[in-house]
């Protein structure tokens, strides 16, 4: 009553054109909080994400997919295959003195670790934050399927020694979530690198580094004693996948993909480590060997929608890198 008091009784004038807002508008992105939005975006993402599991006494595999087109294969690592990827894990502890700090830190999460090589300060990348931790986000969702259907034990478990430095999280090994989320983030952060323009200073040097820093946030979880090295090589290749969907949605372009198959089982795959050469051949597969038990195959595929909402995310993400430009 107090408030009607104040402000009388009469009726309101209409508010004209201003007092309703266009359905269904990408444009209404930036009167939403950055939960709304990312609740929004997970859902746009998810729309045309699928993973099946085909059951076979020989060969079960599980399969991602986008828009219709598998992007991973991979089918689960055998008792063999884990008994010699376990003894590759013990050689990386005596890393563990190097790394301890960081690898405790990223269990909290690994945007913070690619920023310096953007040099950028969070006054002023707020909107490229979001878009890392929502590219962390979806590519850890994106990860959990595969986990459930390969059902595979963590490494402490076959060999009580390791005594991991971290907690081993509770949900299988193969593939490995921190490696899908690093090679997404990293993934995203060279195109929006190449969106920028090749007048972006020291272009070719930071996305060396980007993807350097993605492949040691990969293998910190190994030298953590919580991830087998081909943990990593299955989660690059649905983390690589998964940020180039997320950058064509942001540029509601058509997404070039890499198809892979992996086969861990395979006689020289089983045996294999995950290095800085190995990672760099799934970014770029044309001109590197494939690692043992992979197979390649580039693929373009269209949008579910012409219209995304990642694109609001996109452009502002972009502005906030500009300041890498050789004119800024």
């Amino acid at each position: 009553m107090a408030l009607v008091h104040l402000a009388g009784t009469d009726d309101y004038p209409p508010l004209g054109a201003g007092g309703t807002l266009d359905p269904n508008a990408t444009t209404h992105m930036g009167r939403y909080g950055q939960d709304v939005r990312a609740t929004l975006l997970t859902m746009e993402f998810l729309e045309a994400f699928k993973a099946v599991y085909t059951s076979d006494p020989d060969a079960g595999r599980v399969a991602l997919s986008w828009a219709g087109t598998d992007f991973a294969r991979f089918v689960p690592a055998t008792a063999t295959t884990l008994s010699t990827q376990v003894n590759l894990v013990r050689y990386y502890m005596d890393q563990r003195g190097d790394r301890a700090s960081e690898i405790i830190t990223q269990t909290g999460g690994i945007t913070q670790f690619f920023a310096p090589v953007l040099g950028v300060p969070a006054s002023r990348s707020t909107h490229l934050i979001e878009l890392m931790l929502l590219v962390q986000h979806l590519a850890g969702m994106a990860s959990m399927p595969a986990k459930h259907a390969l059902a595979c034990r963590r490494p402490d478990e076959l060999d009580s020694r390791l005594v991991p430095l971290v907690p081993t999280p509770s949900h299988g090994s193969l593939p490995s979530g921190h490696a899908t989320q690093a090679a997404a983030v990293s993934t995203v952060l060279v195109a929006l690198l190449d969106a920028a323009g090749q007048g972006v200073s020291h272009l070719s040097e930071r996305r060396a580094m980007i993807r350097a820093t993605g492949h040691r946030v990969a293998v910190n979880r190994t030298v953590a004693g919580v991830h087998y090295p081909i943990d990593s090589a299955a989660g690059f290749m649905i983390g690589i996948n998964v940020g180039r969907i997320i950058a064509a949605l942001g540029q509601n372009a058509k997404a070039e993909l890499t198809r892979f198959s992996f086969d861990p089982n395979a006689a020289e795959a089983q045996s294999a480590d995950f290095i800085l050469r190995d990672a760099m051949a799934l970014f770029e597969p044309a001109s590197a060997t494939p690692l043992p038990g992979v197979t390649m195959q580039r693929e373009t595929v269209g949008m579910p929608s012409d219209d995304s909402k990642f694109a609001w995310l996109w452009s502002r993400a972009l502005d906030d890198i500009k300041h890498l430009l050789a004119s800024a």
